[in-house]
């Protein structure tokens, strides 16, 4: 009995490190490669694996509602949109449509706020040439660091 003992020990001994040894090698995946390249389709080295190293970080904006909506905004109730930024080229400010907000310059510092900027207060921007911003600026919540980038792309006729 105290050999079979013995023996179950020794062979629990070499499976269990036999096991953490294949583990550890080459970087965890038991001799693929460890993570210094692998090679595509058509024998093509295509340097380091995909997944080592790499880090996906998804910043999702604080406000953005949990369905999908369809906005329209009070300034344009028979309009509809599907982005969270409106841009008005004209007077250059913002309206946000997940925070019911504009976004604009007041001289010194960009302002968020319920009530529109001063220089439109008596316009009806309804009126007035808007564009939507691309979805890729959707979690942007300081959409207005791009301002020089959508002063280019959608500049007032």
């Amino acid at each position: 009995m105290k050999h079979l003992t013995k023996t179950v020990l020794i062979a629990i001994s070499f499976l269990v490190f036999g096991t953490l040894n294949g583990f550890a090698q080459k970087g965890g995946h038991g001799g693929h490669g460890g993570g210094h390249g692998h090679v595509g389709h058509g024998g093509k080295a295509m340097g380091p694996h995909p997944h080592h190293g790499a880090k996906v970080v998804v910043k999702k904006s604080i406000y953005r509602p949990a369905k999908f909506v369809i906005y329209h905004p009070f300034w344009g109730p028979k309009r509809a949109y599907n982005r969270r930024w409106v841009y008005f080229p004209g007077h250059n400010f913002y309206w946000d449509n997940w925070r019911n907000h504009y976004v604009f310059w007041n001289g010194t510092i960009w302002v968020s706020n319920p009530s529109p900027p001063p220089t439109v207060v008596n316009i009806n921007i309804d009126n007035e040439k808007h564009y939507e911003l691309k979805d890729s600026e959707d979690d942007e919540d300081d959409v207005y660091k791009t301002n020089d980038t959508h002063k280019q792309e959608y500049k007032p006729e």
